[in-house]
């Protein structure tokens, strides 16, 4: 078994960072980027598979 980790860092400008390594909250994100790409967009994949995208002040974080 292994963790599928997320990581959500605030900045002080009211935007929002996410990093995941879970598939399907990648998913999730892919699709509102592609929908909304004035909300949300995709910044980097990392080596071991995560990837980040980044939310703009609009956008509530709810976990």
């Amino acid at each position: 078994m292994f963790k599928l980790e997320t990581m959500i860092y605030a900045s002080e400008d009211g935007t929002s960072s996410v990093f995941t390594l879970n598939p399907d909250l990648q998913k999730q994100l892919a699709d509102l980027a592609m929908r909304h790409p004035e909300v949300c967009c995709r910044k980097k994949s990392g080596d071991t598979g995560g990837q980040q995208y980044q939310l703009n002040s609009a956008m509530k974080i709810c976990i």
